[in-house]
């Protein structure tokens, strides 16, 4: 089992066995059902949620670190997570499906949010009717050399939204000219979460449609886009392979590659502010498991001393009777 799948079941375990740990703990203070598991499992999230922020926080700082590392000049070591800072090229640049920009990157979302009715509720939903990624053989130039972009990685940078006539055309031209993928594509030529996250040759294309029983007009959806433009100046983090000269898929295909736009500086601070929301994240769902712990503690305690009030006139009427006249 690797990458995604791996990850949510080991995520799913910790909340078991925290959710188990809070269990044995509040049971002490008396079995009250269902608020007990009700409890113990909220307990167990929470805190699962804020040992995770402490795991991304070490993560991003780790990261700022190496960033750090390679403006001074450090070279990239062979077989470990990495971070290079340059700009980025390819010599067969791509044009983005919207705004028509020359890229080495690119994601796409041509979407409608929806309000549905069922019965008396109505719900709003997003529908993502066309989108894809793409990705050109790229170089990025480093102040340690070249190093080649070998997988796909994630856009770590705002999706933007379009509206004009010009993109309007262009995604009208490039959802008319598209072969799509849908769910009843054959598997053997489906393009999934696997063959991304294993792509190691720099070059990468996947374009889905949403299925529908009636045509869609994309002057009528929100148009997104974001892409790292030829020429950019970058960051980039990933696995560094000396052999391949650049970064390759780790094997855990839930840490995959990531292109954050900027220079290392302007990237080092945003590394740095998202580990000060982590904090604050941290702090958040480490209160509210210790919230729901002293919450039901003193639930617990007063109901246990109502039973104690309830049965204790009973005791001594019962008492009192088997007394001898």
């Amino acid at each position: 089992m690797k990458g995604c799948a791996r990850t949510c079941l080991l995520w799913i375990l910790w909340c078991i066995v925290a959710g188990g740990a809070f269990f044995y703990y509040l049971r002490r203070f008396g079995v009250i059902e269902p608020q007990l598991w009700w409890a113990a499992a909220g307990a167990g999230v929470c805190s699962v949620i804020a040992v995770s922020y402490i795991l991304v926080i070490r993560t991003t700082g780790k990261e700022r670190s190496m960033l750090l590392e390679a403006m001074v000049g450090t070279p990239p070591k062979d077989g470990e997570w990495v971070a290079v800072s340059g700009t980025i090229r390819a010599a067969d640049p791509l044009r983005t499906p919207l705004t028509g920009v020359s890229a080495v990157a690119y994601e796409y979302d041509i979407y409608r949010v929806e309000t549905r009715s069922s019965g008396r509720n109505s719900s709003s939903s997003k529908y993502s009717y066309y989108d894809g990624k793409a990705l050109a053989a790229s170089i990025i130039t480093t102040r340690q050399g070249a190093v080649r972009l070998l997988a796909v990685p994630t856009l770590d940078m705002k999706m933007e939204e379009f509206g004009t006539p010009a993109v309007v055309a262009n995604a009208r031209q490039y959802v008319s000219e598209t072969h799509f993928q849908t769910r009843l594509t054959p598997k053997d030529h489906r393009v999934g979460v696997e063959q991304e996250s294993t792509d190691d040759d720099g070059i990468f294309r996947v374009d889905k449609r949403l299925e529908t029983d009636h045509d869609v007009d994309v002057a009528d959806c929100n148009l997104a886009e974001r892409s790292v433009k030829q020429g950019e100046t970058i960051c980039a983090f990933g696995l560094f392979s000396a052999a391949r000269g650049g970064l390759i898929p780790h094997p855990n295909w839930a840490k995959q590659a990531g292109l954050m736009r900027g220079d290392a500086t302007t990237v080092a601070g945003q590394l740095r502010s998202r580990m000060i929301k982590y904090v604050f994240g941290f702090l958040i769902f480490g209160a509210i498991a210790f919230g729901i712990v002293k919450f039901y503690q003193s639930y617990a305690l007063k109901e246990n001393a109502a039973l104690i009030v309830h049965f204790a006139p009973q005791n001594k009427a019962g008492a009192a009777s088997a007394a001898p006249a």
